[in-house]
């Protein structure tokens, strides 16, 4: 076992892994603010509440519709790695705190990958067919595509709850773990504003990039980047 600056122990064998999904932490964590970047760029801010606008941009737009979808799962995929990530260094210390973690991170990739594919599949069809259909059939689409949204919406509240965990079991880490002041006050801030309405939502956006490298740069610093072994020749001269 090799002993980490926060107090604790990582199984040995798991440094290199650690030191990867610590970087990767870092690497991701741009990566809400581009993608508002990009759907602003492709047009993807509809009004969700206008059910014809949505429909009409899936089937005009069906790639750009796609994107904007496809890229709000990904965050989900890419985010199980630190969520990996903090099990492994917290399992032999904290157990009960890293097994919840995994939860969490399995929940919010499960729920998050999932509403993207059921929106791609979706809306995609009937967005075909609202702009190809007349009046009277787009009136009958409308309702269908609001009741394809209820379960989208259900299920971004399922994945934004399982992100939310995380950020609250982080944020409540014991002192022992060494987690930096601001780590722990931008995942309350980010909780809270994910509860809020809408405009709140900005805030995760704006906050989340420094909380996941600051998360990312805390974990790496656990493992030493040059694990050093004194040699047997060296151990043996007399000092």
């Amino acid at each position: 076992m090799t002993e980490t600056t926060f107090g604790g122990e990582i199984p040995t064998g798991y440094q290199r892994g650690i030191r990867f999904g610590s970087v990767w932490t870092m690497i991701i964590s741009p990566y809400l603010i581009l993608y508002f970047i990009v759907i602003i760029l492709i047009g993807g801010l509809a009004d969700n509440s206008d059910m014809a606008q949505t429909l009409e941009f899936a089937g005009k737009s069906p790639f750009a519709f796609d994107t904007t979808v496809f890229l709000d799962g990904l965050f989900h995929v890419l985010f199980i790695v630190t969520a990996v990530n903090l099990f492994t260094i917290l399992r032999s210390n904290w157990p009960v705190r890293a097994n919840l973690i995994l939860a969490a991170g399995v929940w919010q990739m499960r729920m998050g990958f999932t509403k993207a594919l059921i929106s791609i599949m979706s809306f995609n069809q009937l967005g075909a067919a609202y702009i190809h259909a007349d009046s009277a059939l787009q009136t009958l689409l409308i309702p269908m595509a609001a009741s394809q949204d209820g379960v989208r919406m259900a299920l971004q509240w399922m994945d934004s709850w399982g992100v939310l965990w995380v950020w609250v079991l982080v944020s409540l880490l014991p002192s022992a773990a060494g987690l930096p002041r601001i780590v722990r006050w931008l995942g309350w801030i980010m909780t809270i504003a994910i509860l809020g309405p809408d405009p709140s939502f900005l805030l995760v956006i704006l906050l989340s990039p420094a909380w996941l490298f600051l998360l990312g740069r805390w974990m790496k610093d656990l493992v030493p980047s040059v694990t050093s072994v004194p040699s047997p020749v060296a151990a043996s001269q007399p000092q």
